[in-house]
């Protein structure tokens, strides 16, 4: 996460707002959608505790204009970063070999389960900062991830 929050940090609510060309997901889009996810799926399958939106709805429902400002995306970020460090440290080696049901992976570890976490956030990470540095013209090297 240091990366993307390196990248993220001088850009402007316009430039968060910004959409790649084809529809891509803007960075702010990405910022929701990261922590929901994290927050959601673990919830949901794990815990057994309902899914919570702190912005009212789903990112996926929310119209560009609706985006939250950078600073509650990224208090968002950091709370859920908090909550799943805090999880995964209460779980034990033997927890992770338990399993869950989702309706689109099927029955699968709870470590497989923190996996997918783990690489959805890097995959969606990878996106910010590629749009960050490739896609924002004014971002100068030094606030650049390293390559």
């Amino acid at each position: 996460m240091p990366a993307v929050l390196r990248v993220v940090e001088p850009l402007s609510e316009g430039e968060l707002r910004w959409q790649p060309p084809s529809g891509a997901n803007s960075i702010g889009w990405l910022l929701w959608h990261i922590p929901e996810v994290e927050d959601n799926w673990v919830r949901d399958r794990l815990l057994g505790l309902p899914r919570r939106f702190p912005f009212g709805k789903p990112v996926r429902e929310a119209l560009p204009t609706e985006y939250p400002e950078k600073a509650a995306l990224l208090a968002y970020l950091r709370e859920v970063r908090d909550l799943s460090r805090d999880r995964l440290e209460r779980t034990t080696t033997d927890d992770l070999q338990g399993t869950v049901s989702d309706k689109t992976w099927g029955t699968i570890t709870v470590g497989q389960l923190w996996s997918g976490v783990a690489t959805s956030c890097a995959w969606h990470g990878g996106q910010i900062v590629l749009i960050a540095n490739r896609l924002l013209p004014r971002m100068g090297a030094e606030t650049k991830a390293p390559r």
